[in-house]
């Protein structure tokens, strides 16, 4: 691949320092827009930063005119089910109107020859079939669900009204080293075990989830945006591994890979979180020839001790 210009929002998080870190390595030139110059991160310090919010338009034209992007990726939102219930206002507007900063500012500035947008499965709604496929509904309820479903909807429009080359990806949850955001499962285990403070299961456990490697997602980014101005590909690719799991059956892989136990109270109030998602990715390994090659209970152990070490 000839050396291309690649812009990242929430390039701190899991994903986007992973990505970026990524194409920095692969000889690319990456511009990352930051929202906090403190957030802790694994971005690689030969990515260029620019700092600004999603929230505000006029950092984002900056942004864009600065990085001059030929591979635009969307990651910066609200990112937290739980949260989200706290604050709604806040999640559908830094979900919403960010994603439509962006779109509107790669329309009027920017001739990127490919933008993928972040979504995630939550904005399918609840599991209507056996597993989402790209043409399951988009029926998000609660609010980081519905926000999601909008950004799907934002960015659909954008690509077919103007023929920008977008696409939105729904991953299923994303793990591995190097996230410092301790309200997702895995982390937060090892937290509470290193701070010896009881994590709190809720649900009773019995919420199940499917689990996918952030380095199986790298490579189904870069597989992804190559093909992304194709009209063939549709609007849409689903991000999947087959791994799936409650949350208890993770607290107990945990539990055994530090092999102690670790403080918990197991909480049976329903939550406003989906219950059950399975995930279909067909479609992205028919498209690119991407496949999930890092399985859970394989990789665990090492991001468990990242974790240990780090935290």
């Amino acid at each position: 691949m000839d050396s291309k210009s690649i812009a990242i929002t929430g390039a701190t998080g899991l994903l986007g320092a992973h990505l970026a870190n990524s194409y920095v390595q692969s000889g690319h030139q990456v511009f990352a827009l930051i929202k906090d110059e403190h957030s802790k991160s694994i971005l690689s310090p030969d990515v260029t930063r620019v700092f600004g919010d999603i929230s505000r338009k006029s950092d984002i034209e900056y942004f864009i005119q600065k990085s001059n992007p030929n591979y635009f990726v969307h990651l910066a939102a609200q990112t937290q089910a739980y949260d989200s219930l706290r604050y709604p206002y806040q999640t559908f507007y830094n979900n919403i109107v960010g994603t439509l900063n962006v779109l509107e500012c790669l329309r009027e500035f920017s001739n990127s020859e490919s933008i993928v947008v972040a979504s995630s499965d939550k904005a399918y709604g609840e599991l209507q079939t056996d597993f989402y496929t790209e043409d399951h509904p988009l029926n998000g309820i609660y609010p980081y669900d519905a926000s999601k479903s909008a950004t799907d909807l934002v960015a659909n429009s954008y690509r077919v009204t103007y023929g920008m080359p977008v696409v939105v990806t729904r991953a299923c949850n994303i793990y591995g080293a190097g996230d410092y955001n301790r309200q997702r499962l895995i982390p937060g285990i090892v937290n509470a075990y290193k701070r010896n403070d009881e994590f709190i299961i809720r649900n009773s456990g019995k919420d199940l989830r499917e689990y996918i490697h952030v380095e199986d997602v790298v490579a189904a980014y870069r597989s992804i945006l190559p093909v992304a101005n194709s009209s063939s590909v549709g609007s849409s690719f689903n991000i999947a591994s087959g791994d799936r799991y409650t949350t208890l059956e993770v607290f107990h892989l945990i539990e055994n890979i530090i092999g102690k136990p670790i403080k918990n109270r197991i909480v049976s109030d329903e939550s406003m979180e989906i219950k059950r998602q399975f995930m279909d990715s067909t479609k992205l390994t028919r498209e690119t020839g991407w496949s999930p090659s890092i399985k859970f209970e394989s990789i665990l152990p090492s991001t468990v001790e990242w974790y240990l070490s780090n935290y």
